[in-house]
C-alpha cells in the first residue's frame, strides 16, 4: 500500500507542474504562473500560508489571512515576500485560489502573479530569475498541498479520539458510581 501510495504522489508530482499563462488583473492581462492542485480550495489556501509561514513571512499579522478585505481585483496579496532562491529580493505575491469541478473537495487551481513592487508583474522574459524561483516556489505546492491535507486529517482524528476518551471516562465513572449504588 505505500509503494502503491508513493508511486501514485510520485505520478501526480510529475504531472502537476505550474505553467505560464495570463490572467486578467485590474481589466488587463497580465503574466502569470496557473498549478492545477487535486485537493480542495481550502486545502490550497492553507498550503499558501505555510509556505509563506516556511519562507520567513507572517501572513496572518491581522486574524485571517484569507478575507475578503484582503482581496485586490480578486487577488489575495503578500507584500514583501523574500522567497529562498532569491537574494534577500522582497517581491509581492498575488494569489487567487479557485475551485474547480462541481464538488466542493475536488480541486483548485491556483493563479500567482509576481510583482516587484507597484504592480509591476514580472514575465519569463523580464526577470527569468525571479520568474524561476516562483516558479519553483509554486511548483512545491503539490506535495506541500498532500503532506497539508494529511495533517489536517491527522488533527481531526486525534479530535475524535479526544472524544472519544472523554465518553469513556464518563462511561466508567458512571459504571463506578452504578457498581456502589449496587453494593449498598
Amino acid at each position: 500500500i505505500t509503494t502503491l501510495l508513493a508511486g501514485c504522489l510520485f505520478a501526480i508530482s510529475i504531472s502537476a507542474q505550474s505553467v505560464s499563462t495570463g490572467v486578467s488583473y485590474n481589466k488587463t492581462t497580465q503574466p502569470a504562473l496557473m498549478l492545477l492542485l487535486p485537493y480542495s480550495e481550502s486545502i490550497a489556501e492553507g498550503t499558501i500560508l505555510q509556505k509563506l509561514r516556511e519562507n520567513g513571512y507572517d501572513p496572518e499579522t491581522k486574524g485571517k489571512a484569507f478575507w475578503k478585505q484582503n482581496k485586490v481585483n480578486g487577488f489575495y496579496t503578500f507584500k514583501g515576500v523574500v522567497l529562498k532562491d532569491l537574494d534577500k529580493q522582497p517581491i509581492d505575491l498575488y494569489f487567487k485560489v479557485e475551485p474547480k469541478g462541481k464538488k466542493e473537495n475536488e480541486r483548485a487551481t491556483i493563479y500567482l502573479l509576481v510583482s516587484k513592487g507597484e504592480e509591476k508583474f514580472i514575465s519569463p522574459e523580464t526577470d527569468q530569475d525571479i520568474h524561476t524561483a516562483a516558479k519553483k516556489f509554486l511548483n512545491k505546492f503539490v506535495d506541500e498541498s498532500a503532506a497539508y491535507k494529511l495533517q489536517k486529517e491527522i488533527e481531526a482524528q486525534e479530535g475524535l479520539i479526544k472524544d472519544a476518551e472523554k465518553k469513556l471516562t464518563k462511561i466508567q465513572d458512571s459504571e463506578k458510581e452504578l457498581l456502589k449504588k449496587i453494593t449498598q
